[in-house]
């Protein structure tokens, strides 16, 4: 049950003030479209902010409401979306994106006369919220996050060719907060969506959740490309050997293999056959050809070794950019993962 003290004060219940809650979503692109568009469907105000003067007339044309980042504060939204690109420059994010959209949200937030929510749902490394928008959002409105404005992380898990689907039946909705305060106003924008599972946690491991989806998609790609080079070279039916595998292995069809980690596979199959199928492209001349396989049986004797990670006393991403990072609201931090559903 929704806080109803929490949810008047926002805007939340429309019954209370007979209005809508207002959202504003910085960035239009396809993550920010599919956001804005998402939730008007589901009742919402909805006005798009972004810097492409092309991009505003083409929604109006579609007949959304769109303003340049100069009006954003006239229109004293409920909630802002940041929704912006991140991309990849030299092997390095770049966030300067998502610095210049922090500072045109904490002008527009400055002067509010609410308690605003800022949501993150452009991806970002882990501590990216804490360590340069946070401080940003501060810094430039004046206000104390956590107190004075809410802050949360909500990653998207779109498909680009499937996305206004993705967001209109979503899996699981991710909600990262910096404190109870922001995840209950981020989860009451999301009541529309009951039934959905929820998965709330603190900013960092929220960011870094969207890394470990795509970053293992990428591998389960490599890894599949990898073994199609070695079967092709053998002469074996790589779509026979995979469609099989696909249903007979429980790595495909339990979603949970796997995960619960911290030590190193054993048993009487895993170590036996990862080793044998590598002497075996070795053999055959194609040891160079399975890398991941290399590197697999690597990270395990490490675990087996108790080799340790790095620090966990790593700066946050600000500090390490020379942007001091500031305490978090009240001080709450959510460590562990809460599920709802």
């Amino acid at each position: 049950m929704r806080d109803r003290a929490l949810v008047n004060s926002i805007g939340l219940d429309s019954a209370a003030d007979g209005r809508k809650l207002s959202l504003a979503v910085v960035g239009a692109g396809v993550v920010g479209f599919t956001t804005g568009k998402g939730f008007q469907a589901r009742g919402y105000d909805v006005i798009f902010c972004d810097v492409n003067a092309d991009r505003l007339a083409e929604l109006r044309n579609l007949g959304f409401a769109a303003i340049p980042p100069l009006r954003l504060a006239a229109a004293e939204a409920d909630a802002h979306l940041i929704c912006v690109p991140s991309p990849t420059r030299g092997g390095r994010i770049d966030l300067s994106s998502v610095e210049h959209a922090a500072t045109t949200v904490a002008s527009a937030i400055a002067n509010h006369p609410g308690w605003p929510l800022v949501v993150l749902r452009s991806t970002v490394p882990p501590g990216t919220t804490e360590g340069v928008v946070k401080p940003i959002l501060e810094r430039v409105s004046g206000r104390r996050a956590g107190s004075e404005f809410g802050l949360c992380v909500n990653p998207e898990f779109l498909r680009a060719a499937t996305a206004e689907d993705d967001f209109a039946n979503p899996r699981v909705i991710l909600v990262g907060a910096l404190d109870e305060h922001s995840a209950s106003a981020l989860l009451a924008i999301y009541e529309p969506w009951n039934g959905v599972p929820v998965v709330t946690t603190d900013l960092r491991s929220a960011e870094a959740s969207k890394y470990v989806a795509n970053v293992f998609n990428a591998v389960k790609i490599s890894f599949f490309n990898e073994m199609l080079r070695i079967l092709t070279a053998i002469g074996a039916d790589s779509d026979a050997a995979f469609d099989a595998a696909v249903l007979g292995g429980p790595g495909f069809w339990d979603p949970r293999y796997g995960t619960v980690c911290g030590a190193p596979f054993g048993g009487a199959c895993l170590p036996k056959d990862i080793a044998a199928f590598l002497g075996f492209a070795e053999d055959l001349g194609f040891g160079d050809l399975v890398p991941l396989l290399r590197a697999a049986i690597r990270v395990n004797e490490e675990m087996a070794e108790g080799i340790a990670g790095p620090s966990s006393n790593v700066l946050p991403v600000g500090e390490r950019n020379g942007i001091a990072s500031g305490s978090g609201g009240d001080g709450h931090s959510a460590s562990a993962l809460e599920v709802e559903g």
